[in-house]
Parts: C-alpha cells; structure tokens; sequence
C-alpha cells in the first residue's frame, strides 16, 4: 500500500531552516498505518531536505556553512543570463 500527503511549508528564503517533524508525524497519525517506511522528497531546485537533530546551535552552524558555500551578496553567473 502506498499513501502519498503533501505538507506545504513556507520559508523566510536564504538559510531558513524548517522543522517539519511534527508535520510528518501527523501525516502518519493520519494515515493509519502501523508499519512502513516514511519517504520524503522536496519539489524544488532551491530547496532540500535532510535529517538532523533540530536544535539551535545545528541550525545556527548550518546556516552559516550555507552563507559561506553560497553568499547572499554574490552575483551569480545564472543570475546574469536571467537580466535583459
């Protein structure tokens, strides 16, 4: 048996990071099923999905590691096609 559920979340943009536990846990509740596999997957090129423990110093490191790699004030070169 397959079930799928759709958990529609917004974000700030940039480095917001998002716990969905409790989404998910609720999608399973709701679902009845007793045994399984959970598989969650995100639509999007700008977005991604990951397991952590969801705690303030992670989400404080993760979000600066994200600024370092991709920085806010950087042109970049796909950006510059997009420009008339």
């Amino acid at each position: 048996m397959t079930i799928a559920h759709v958990i529609d979340v917004r974000t700030r943009g940039n480095t917001d990071i998002v716990d969905i536990t409790p989404q998910l846990l609720q999608a399973v509740r709701e679902s009845g099923v007793k045994e399984g596999i959970v598989c969650a997957a995100v639509v999007g090129s700008t977005a991604s999905l990951t397991t952590v423990e969801f705690e303030p110093g992670l989400v404080a490191d993760l979000q600066r590691a994200f600024e370092q790699l991709a920085p806010k004030d950087v042109v970049y070169a796909g950006l510059l096609r997009l420009k008339p």
